[in-house]
């Protein structure tokens, strides 16, 4: 009998929120939900300037970042980069499929990086092997991105099925997976990054003109356009006892 095809799990979808704020609220609301015990254990992998740890240890957590600490700020100077970036230090600086078995953790938390390792989907397999039964997985990815960093960018962004088909043969259940924004508030955010090379005036005026289009556009467009965007692919996962 053909075995029929997997349907994945639908995903939430929150619309209409401010990116970089809203991933960052997301992101310690499920630090606080997923704290495993007394002394939890969280590796932060690919954690650069290390934008979670003050929340992490004020938590309780006991807290590791990692980092392959490559990145300097200014890249090769083509596309998206980040003036003034700071970091390392880091417990553990090395690639992340190197980070050895032993340096694992109750909690993973990756958080924008995914986009840029060359193999993500052997990066998953290794964070899945790092983590005890039971422990969780906390990703996060765009949806759909400008090139940014460069060279360390090789991927726009990983889709929800790409995590349902990753997560089930690397014996996760997946907790939790949501899509933020939606092509019109894609459209928003991109019109409005348009507007920065204008002066003052003309962004003021620009910005209120766009609020009003996209407004229409949303409630005019089909949901098959408004799903074909978004900010951000967000992922929890717990490991499978063996």
């Amino acid at each position: 009998m053909k075995e029929s095809p997997r349907v994945p799990p639908k995903p939430s979808r929150i619309n209409r929120i401010a990116n970089e704020e809203f991933r960052a609220a997301w992101v310690e609301e499920t630090l606080l939900r997923l704290l495993p015990s007394t002394h939890p254990s969280l590796l932060d992998i690919g954690a650069g300037e290390r934008p979670f740890m003050a929340k992490a240890i004020e938590l309780g957590y006991s807290y590791r970042s990692h980092d392959f600490d490559a990145y300097d700020g200014v890249g090769d100077q083509i596309g998206l980069q980040c003036e003034g970036w700071q970091t390392g230090n880091h417990n553990l600086t090395c690639d992340i499929l190197d980070i050895p078995i032993s340096e694992g953790a109750d909690v993973i938390l990756c958080t924008e990086v995914l986009e840029h390792v060359p193999d993500p989907v052997r990066a998953f397999e290794h964070m899945c092997d790092l983590l005890p039964s039971n422990g969780s997985l906390v990703v996060t990815v765009p949806f759909l991105s400008l090139m940014h960093q460069a060279p360390y960018w090789f991927q726009s962004g990983l889709s929800t099925y790409w995590f349902d088909y990753w997560a089930s043969r690397c014996g996760l259940t997946i907790d939790e997976l949501l899509v933020t924004g939606d092509y019109a508030d894609l459209l928003r955010q991109e019109l409005n990054r348009a507007l920065s090379v204008f002066r003052r005036v003309e962004r003021n005026l620009g910005s209120r003109i766009i609020q009003i289009l996209v407004r229409r556009f949303a409630k005019r467009s089909s949901l098959h356009l408004l799903d074909a965007g978004g900010f951000g692919t967000f992922f929890v996962g717990t490991k499978r006892a063996m």
